[in-house]
């Protein structure tokens, strides 16, 4: 008999309560590299399913850590830093600057739950992140499309403000405007539009 994944495990453990909720494939490691190639970071899923929304009693442990990566003088990678990331499993996606610093956006199972941004500077420290009730008001929350563990706030694809310096990044919103994120600082700018067209950001 073919033994069951800790993830799936879990799945069969919840029953209907897993039903009732989003179709996400299990979380995977992942790898994101800056544009010149200079750094990489490495994403490994946490264990901590228990600190996500819709699975209440699983099994809490250990966090997502990010593995940052340099290029050497002879083209090899050397690790930099292993960083505790903000995500009790994984994010979902996100962008790494040729400086070192990186973003993540959301987390696994849980679009729009948790800590949906996340700004790490390139010695790893934890700049700023944010929930959604910090980007929004409590009316403006509610107002953002949504099912049982998921609120889809945001549109694909994020980008840099000026792909030569990657200082700034843009998230296109859901309720039509965009948020412009500073990496160095954690600074968050919002825009209000009308935009009607959203793709949904990739479940992997």
């Amino acid at each position: 008999m073919r033994r069951l994944g800790p993830v799936l495990l879990t799945f069969a453990l919840l029953g209907c309560a897993v039903a009732a909720a989003d179709d996400w494939p299990g979380p995977r490691v992942f790898t994101e590299f800056s544009e010149s190639g200079r750094y990489f970071v490495r994403f490994l899923p946490g264990e901590s399913i228990g600190d996500t929304v819709g699975f209440a009693g699983a099994r809490k442990g250990r966090y997502a850590t990010a593995l940052l990566y340099a290029r050497e003088p002879d083209r090899s990678y050397r690790l930099q830093h292993e960083i505790a990331l903000a995500n009790p499993v994984l994010p979902v996606s996100a962008l790494v600057a040729d400086d070192g610093s990186f973003i993540t956006f959301d987390n696994w199972h849980n679009l729009g739950f948790g800590k949906v941004v996340a700004i790490y500077a390139p010695t790893g420290r934890l700049v700023r992140s944010w929930e959604l009730t910090e980007l929004y008001s409590k009316e403006r929350v509610e107002s953002i499309p949504h099912t049982v563990s998921s609120r889809a706030w945001r549109c694909a694809p994020t980008h840099f403000v000026e792909p030569g310096e990657q200082k700034s990044v843009y998230v296109a919103e859901a309720l039509g405007g965009y948020f412009v994120f500073t990496l160095a600082t954690g600074g968050v700018a919002h825009t209000a539009g009308t935009r009607k067209q959203c793709t949904p950001p990739s479940r992997w």
